[in-house]
């Protein structure tokens, strides 16, 4: 697994897509698959997350307020957060400060891709930020 330092947060209830993405994230990032709100959000309150892949599902307006007050409460503010859901809520998360908003159906691919360039705009590119890479050379 490449870029195992790096650890993404995939919230998505639906069990088999959850496995879908998990694996083919899973082959370049460390995966934290969860099934409910609150498990998330305990995941972003404790952990080094450096990406977030979110299905709000029936979770909408609870999800964006949570956003709101983890980001003000975490230092630094939130990783990027990527939606990934077959609902339309764009002006919703776009006011909570979600990084990207995809709508369902997306390929594994296609959401990797996403992951990557959000990763790629924060820093961090082949698994290792910028810093390590400076540190390192």
């Amino acid at each position: 697994m490449a870029g195992a330092a790096i650890s993404l947060l995939l919230l998505e209830p639906d069990r088999p897509t959850r496995h879908l993405y998990t694996r083919e994230l899973g082959r370049s990032y460390r995966v934290i698959p969860v099934e409910r709100l609150p498990e998330a959000l305990q995941v972003l309150s404790t952990q080094e997350v450096h990406v977030a892949v979110l299905e709000p599902g029936t979770f909408g307006d609870e999800l964006w307020r949570r956003l709101g007050t983890l980001r003000a409460q975490r230092p630094g503010g939130l990783p990027p957060v990527i939606i990934c859901s077959a609902i339309d809520e764009r002006s919703q998360a776009y006011r909570a400060g979600v990084s990207a908003y995809l709508i369902k159906p997306v390929s594994p691919q296609r959401l990797a891709a996403e992951v990557a360039r959000w990763l790629a705009e924060a820093g961090f590119h082949g698994g290792r930020s910028d810093a390590d890479r400076t540190e390192g050379e």
